[in-house]
């Protein structure tokens, strides 16, 4: 399968509505399926974080969110108004060496076609064009998926989060 072509472009304040609601969706159902919330709760968890990291929106400081775009063969995007293919949120480290990604989604209907890959050499290509020698990140464990992108990508598993529930 050929590489997508799809470009990496910061978010505007256009598309912030759609991502928050995408988002606050699919981390409310991580947070319901890893850590037992009521999808009710889970989602007021998910508005309170995005609200925590990001209270600017696009324009809070220390983070960046880019659209996951489309691109013809000399790079063009597509007009502003398209859907974005997915998005990814991540902050660098005050000292500049490492970056954390928040957030990495691609669209249930472009899945399974190298966006994400694709993605992520973009991101890898830029940041080491910025001098940061890091990408962290946290992936649940219910989330084969991802995993296997992401180890695909050369990324390895560092450390394990664990939980015990009391009562």
């Amino acid at each position: 399968m050929p590489t997508p072509l799809i470009r990496l472009l910061p978010m505007s304040e256009q598309h912030y509505p759609a991502y928050c609601a995408c988002f606050i969706e699919e981390y409310a159902q991580d947070l319901a399926s890893n850590q037992g919330h009521d999808l009710a709760t889970a989602r007021h968890k998910a508005e309170a974080s995005l609200q925590r990291y990001l209270p600017q929106g696009v324009a809070s400081a220390g983070h960046r969110l880019l659209c996951i775009l489309p691109a013809d063969a000399e790079g063009a995007v597509a007009p502003a108004e398209e859907e974005p293919l997915g998005y990814l949120w991540h902050a660098i480290d005050s000292d500049g060496a490492a970056t954390f990604i928040y957030d990495f989604y691609v669209a249930p209907a472009h899945r399974s076609r190298g966006i994400g890959k694709a993605a992520m050499a973009l991101l890898e290509a830029e940041l080491r064009c910025r001098g940061i020698r890091q990408i962290t990140l946290r992936v649940v464990q219910d989330n084969p998926r991802a995993l296997a992108l992401y180890q695909e990508a050369g990324f390895a598993i560092t450390g394990y989060n664990m939980a015990k529930r009391l009562g």
